[in-house]
Parts: C-alpha cells; sequence; structure tokens
C-alpha cells in the first residue's frame, strides 16, 4: 500500500484524488491533503468525508509537517505553476515519488532548481502531460512512427482557445507572466511536448512575436464595455458578454467565492484590465536538432475551441483538425463532450486517406483515464509509444516557452544552447 498525498486543491486535484480513493484505492491511501486556502482545505476534506474517507489536512505552511509526519510514498503536485518547484524538490528530498502537474514550473530559474536537485537526490519526477494519452494523438504517434510520410520536414500546428475556455485565462492568476510564465509556458507547454514527442526530437532555436489584443481595456471600449468593475462580482457593466458569475456555478463557489476572505484571491477578474501581463495571440518558429520547423500559432480569442496540425514529410502528409467543446475550468457541468475530429493522409500520387478515429472516453479527448492507469497501475510492461512524461522531458517543453517568451521580449532569435548555458538535460526523446 503506497501512501500518498497531494499540495494543491483547486480544480484540478479532483482527478487524482477521486483516482485514489475509488478505482486505485486497493493499492494506495491518500493519508493527506494540503493547501495555501483554508476553506478549500475544508471543502477537500469534507467531499472526502462524502466518500467515507478521512485524510490529514495541512495549511502550506506546513507542508514539511506533512512530509515529517505523514511520510508519502507518493507527493502529488496540483498547486498554482510557479509554487511547483518546492513542493518538487521538498518532496524529492524526503524520498517520495514525485507526479506534478504540467508545466513543471513557470520560469527558467526554478526549472534549473528542479533538475539539479533531482540530479541530486538521484531520481526523477512524473509530469502529466496527459494529451500524450489521448487516443487521437496517439494515433498520431503511431502513424509518424511507421514511417508512412518519411522524413518531418515542417509542421504546421494552430492552437484556438474560444472567448469561454481561452478568457478564463485572463481572469486567473495565470494573467501575470510571473504566476503562469504566459499562454506560451502554461498553455503551449502542452503543444510543444507533443511536438517534442510526437517526432521525437528537441528544440535548438525559436523565434516568436506576440501581444495582447483582445483582452485589454482598449477593446473593452471598442466593444463598448462600460463601467467595468475589477471583477464580476463589482462590475456595474450592463453588456458584457465575459461576465462569470460563481455563485451560478456550485463548484467554483465552493471553491473559490465561499473562501476568498482567506487569502484575497478573486477567481473571476475582469478580463479586459489593463494590469494583464500575457499576451492573447503567439506566432512562433521553432527549428529541432534534426531539421524539423514548426511553425506555431496560439490565439485565445478564437470563435471556436480546437486545433489543427499538419506534417509535411518527404514521402507524404499527415494532418488532424480537433474541434472540441469548450470548458470553463472547475466548473464540473460542462465536461468536454461532442469532440469531431479528422485526421487524413495524403501521399503523392494518391487519393486523400481518411484514418478512422480510434474510440475514446473521458477528460481531455479520452487522456486522463488513461494516464492514471499508467501512473498508478503500471504493471512494468513496456509502452512502445512512450507516453509517460517524466521531468526531463518536460523541461524541454517548458524550454520551448522560455525561448519564445524570450524571443517576444528581445525580438530576435533565440538559440536553446545559449538559453540553458550549463544545464544538463538529457534528450530522452529521441525514440526512433
Amino acid at each position: 500500500m503506497k501512501k500518498c498525498a497531494i499540495v494543491g486543491v483547486g480544480g484540478r486535484h479532483k482527478l487524482f484524488r477521486e483516482a485514489l480513493v475509488k478505482e486505485y484505492a486497493v493499492n494506495h491511501q491518500l493519508v493527506a491533503i494540503c493547501d495555501s486556502n483554508l476553506g478549500r482545505l475544508r471543502y477537500a476534506e469534507q467531499s472526502l468525508k462524502k466518500s467515507n474517507v478521512s485524510v490529514a489536512c495541512y495549511l502550506e505552511k506546513d507542508f514539511h509537517k506533512l512530509l515529517r509526519v505523514e511520510k508519502p510514498d507518493i507527493l502529488i503536485v496540483t498547486s498554482p505553476d510557479y509554487t511547483h518547484h518546492k513542493y518538487i524538490i521538498a518532496g524529492a528530498k524526503n524520498g517520495c515519488q514525485i507526479i506534478s502537474e504540467k508545466p513543471i514550473t513557470s520560469s527558467l530559474v526554478k526549472l534549473k532548481k528542479i533538475v539539479t536537485e533531482l540530479n541530486k537526490a538521484q531520481t526523477t519526477a512524473t509530469i502529466t502531460h496527459n494529451y500524450r494519452y489521448s487516443p487521437y494523438r496517439s494515433q498520431v504517434k503511431e502513424l509518424l512512427m511507421s514511417g508512412t510520410i518519411g522524413t518531418i520536414k515542417a509542421i504546421t500546428f494552430d492552437w484556438h482557445l474560444d472567448r469561454i475556455h481561452g478568457a478564463d485565462y485572463f481572469r486567473r492568476w495565470h494573467r501575470y507572466k510571473s504566476n503562469s510564465g504566459g499562454l506560451a509556458v502554461h498553455k503551449a507547454t502542452h503543444h510543444f511536448d507533443l511536438i517534442n514527442w510526437w517526432i521525437a526530437d528537441i528544440p535548438v532555436s525559436a523565434y516568436a512575436t506576440g501581444d495582447n489584443h483582445y483582452y485589454n481595456p482598449i477593446n473593452a471600449k471598442r466593444l463598448g464595455i462600460k463601467n467595468r468593475g475589477e471583477r464580476c462580482k463589482s462590475c456595474l457593466s450592463k453588456n458584457c458578454s465575459f461576465r462569470l458569475k460563481l455563485e451560478a456555478i456550485d463548484n467554483l463557489q465552493k471553491l473559490y467565492s465561499d473562501n476568498e476572505h482567506y487569502d484575497g484571491y478573486h477567481r473571476d477578474q475582469c478580463v479586459f484590465d489593463g494590469s494583464i501581463e500575457i499576451e492573447d495571440m503567439i506566432r512562433a518558429e521553432v527549428r529541432y536538432s534534426r531539421g524539423a520547423v514548426l511553425n506555431y500559432g496560439l490565439v485565445a480569442f478564437s470563435p471556436w475551441e480546437g486545433y489543427e496540425i499538419s506534417f509535411i514529410g518527404t514521402e507524404g502528409t499527415l494532418s488532424q483538425k480537433y474541434l472540441e467543446r469548450s470548458v470553463i475550468n472547475g466548473d464540473e457541468s460542462s465536461l468536454r463532450e461532442g469532440s469531431n475530429v479528422q485526421t487524413s493522409l495524403l501521399i503523392p500520387g494518391k487519393a486523400t486517406e481518411r484514418i478512422k478515429n480510434p474510440s475514446s472516453a473521458g477528460g481531455h479527448g479520452g487522456a486522463d483515464p488513461l494516464m492514471l492507469n499508467h501512473i498508478f497501475a503500471d504493471d512494468g510492461s513496456p509502452d512502445p509509444l512512450q507516453r509517460k512524461s517524466n521531468h526531463f522531458s518536460a523541461a524541454w517543453s517548458a524550454i520551448t516557452g522560455f525561448a519564445i517568451n524570450r524571443s517576444m521580449e528581445k525580438g530576435k532569435v533565440v538559440l536553446i544552447k545559449d538559453l540553458i548555458e550549463d544545464l544538463a538535460i538529457p534528450n530522452e526523446l529521441r525514440l526512433n
């Protein structure tokens, strides 16, 4: 029986919490939870009691006491990005197996600390890059590994966040670069990990441009939104379609609205506020060590949600378009369902082949349940797709985001070797 602890009991922790007390309870025991907000901690505790599960509860200031007293075998980190490093490092020093949400961290300085300390502890961390497990994305990996389109030379990848899901990043703690690294790190880490994994390669340079085109005071004025407040709850505007009513969504009210008096955190901050630091549109060119070039785009105010990607190889082109239903993070009534996927293969001299889609069920395009099973019920069988992401592969995806941020700041091409300097990160992605 492995003892488990979770630090950070916001929206994402529930996936792991429920897995530990239900599907994987035979070999795992959730012994403790930890958070910086006493109210959220109590809410999680009460939810567990409904399942007849009792756990020890620790405030963030007592995290080291948790490690000392509870002695967890597994530490699961689902706290905000900018706090990951301290929990990953402390857990590793105490002999814990580390499982952390992506991105691995929010800054290059913190990444260097993580890699250095895990190397000293002679251990690794599992970073939950769950998109690898989606049957649709695994299908792409299989097709690329088969060599059907030859050597990959170019990739075009456009990710669309609509004005429901995309806007939500501008309400929350993610709106500040120091917290999230911006969407180039917090969100695009997903995408860069997919690219690194799909083509089994690492980036060598990046050039990018980006700006906040939509979620700003000037655009609010253009839209005729007047009398804005700092947050939706106190806003006097009569015509803002971005208003979020926390009290209308049970889980958001219990997680945030009911507990904001503990720490002053407002989950419904105005998406047009002038203090927002992150970009809502990014365009980037990333070059890889074996010659492939990625042209990447991210838009957070799109009319639709999903992505389009094309791999151009020496023998053909593989394309996939994925449309999905949008969500508000933490709104349990709006699960991602009804996705539509089109995958096609074009070989010169042949008709376009529409690839049959694999079946999928569960969150993030069917990825979450498969990932959880791989983490908590791994029998050691080889995975030909090598979907499990350790802190080295997670570092490479984050580094791409850091390079893009640096390029947007400096207005020039950023060489990865200059960015990471003497940081020793092995290339564990070159699998084929």
